[in-house]
C-alpha cells in the first residue's frame, strides 16, 4: 500500500489515478464549493467500490480518528474520509457563517461523489452518514440518487425536536432511577428543549454521556483518545479540531434543530441501511425505527447493534464492518 499525501507522490489531488491493483494510502488538499477541503483515501485496492463517508458533529472531522476502526473495510472498499468544511483540517477562521448551511453541505457532498466517481472510473458510490452526517447523507441521496449505490445511515436524524425532547426525558428519568441528586437538580433548572443557550444543551449532553446515552460504555472522549492516528495528524490538526467543532456547531445547531426527514424526506430512491445502537439516545432510535417503516424506499432495513450507543461504527467495528463488505453482495 503506497503512503503519503498527493503532495509527496507529485500527484494532484483529483488527478486520474492509473488504473492498477495497487492501493492507495493519501491525505489530500480539494477544493469543494470553491474553498480548500481535505479527503482520505485508503483502500488495498484502486479497484475496489467507493464508500464515502461523513462524520458527525457538526464539526467532528474523523480523517484523524478512523484508520484503526475502518481498517477492515479496506479489502473491500476505496474508504474516504473527509473533514467537511468548516471541520478538522478544513476548518479556516477566512469562513463565514452564512455559507454554513445544510444545502451547501450537501453541495459539497455532491461535487466530491462526482470528483471520486470520475477520478476511479465508477458509477456509483457508497455513502455512509454518521448523525450530522446523515442529514447531509439523507438530502444527498434525496437530491442524486443516481449516484449512490446504497445509503447506510449510523445514528440516523430523523426529527430534531422530537429526538432533543425524547433524550432529555430519558437523561432524567435515569438521573432520578439512580436517585443522583445533582443530575435530577441540573436538568430539572435546565427544563426540556429547544435550549436558547447551547450551554444548556451541555448539561443534558453530559449528563446523557454518564448515563451511558451516548456510548455502550466509556465515552466519547475516551473513544477519539484510543483511535487518533498520530500518522494521519498533524500538531495543528488538534487544535483545528477543537476550533472546528466550536464553529461548526454554533454555525449550524440553528438549522439542524429543524430537521425533519419525515416532512422533508419521505421517499429515497436507493437501498438504505440504518445501523442502530441499542444504547442510542443522543439520536434516539425508536424515531429511527418510526422512520424506517414510514420511508419509501426499495429496500430498507434497521440493523442493530446491541452493545453500543450513538457509534456503533466505533464501538463494534468489526461487526460494523462486516455489516457494509455483505452490501457488495447485496441485490
Amino acid at each position: 500500500m503506497t503512503a503519503g499525501s498527493a503532495a509527496d507522490s507529485g500527484r494532484s489531488a483529483g488527478e486520474p489515478i492509473k488504473r492498477s491493483v495497487g492501493g492507495i494510502d493519501t491525505v489530500e488538499r480539494i477544493t469543494l464549493g470553491g474553498i480548500t477541503q481535505w479527503i482520505s483515501l485508503r483502500s488495498t485496492s484502486c479497484q475496489n467500490p467507493l464508500i464515502l463517508f461523513l462524520h458527525g458533529g457538526p464539526g467532528t472531522a474523523q480523517i484523524s480518528f478512523s484508520r484503526r476502526v475502518q481498517e477492515g473495510l479496506h479489502p473491500y472498499f476505496v474508504v474516504v474520509n473527509w473533514d467537511q468544511r468548516g471541520a478538522g483540517r478544513s476548518y479556516s477562521r477566512s469562513l463565514r457563517r452564512q455559507d454554513m448551511r445544510i444545502d451547501r453541505f450537501v453541495a459539497d457532498a455532491e461535487e466530491l461523489a462526482e470528483t471520486l466517481l470520475a477520478r476511479f472510473g465508477q458509477q456509483q458510490l457508497f455513502v455512509v452518514g454518521h448523525s450530522w452526517g446523515s442529514i447531509v447523507g439523507a438530502h444527498l441521496v434525496a437530491k442524486r440518487p443516481d449516484l449512490i449505490r446504497a445509503y447506510v445511515g449510523i445514528g440516523q436524524v430523523v426529527d430534531m425536536r422530537r429526538g432533543e425532547v425524547l433524550s432529555y426525558r430519558f437523561t432524567l428519568e435515569e438521573a432520578r432511577r439512580r436517585n443522583n441528586r445533582r443530575a435530577i437538580r441540573q436538568l430539572e433548572r435546565i427544563g426540556p428543549p429547544p435550549y436558547a443557550k447551547l450551554s444548556d444543551g451541555g448539561v443534558q449532553r453530559r449528563w446523557l454521556s454518564r448515563f451511558h446515552g451516548a456510548t455502550y460504555r466509556g465515552s466519547l472522549s475516551g473513544i477519539l483518545l484510543r483511535n487518533i492516528s498520530l500518522r494521519d495528524t498533524r500538531p495543528l490538526d488538534v487544535v483545528r479540531f477543537v476550533a472546528g467543532s466550536i464553529f461548526s456547531l454554533s454555525s449550524l445547531e440553528a438549522e439542524q434543530v429543524e430537521v425533519n426527514l419525515f416532512r422533508d424526506i419521505p421517499r429515497l430512491e436507493v437501498p438504505v441501511y440504518f445501523c442502530a445502537g441499542r444504547r442510542d439516545y443522543t439520536v434516539p432510535f425508536e424515531l429511527v425505527v418510526e422512520y424506517a417503516d414510514a420511508l419509501d424506499a426499495p429496500r430498507k432495513q434497521v440493523v442493530w447493534f446491541e452493545r453500543s450507543g450513538h457509534l456503533p461504527n466505533f464501538e463494534e467495528p468489526q461487526r460494523f464492518n462486516e455489516f457494509c463488505a455483505s452490501l457488495l453482495g447485496a441485490r
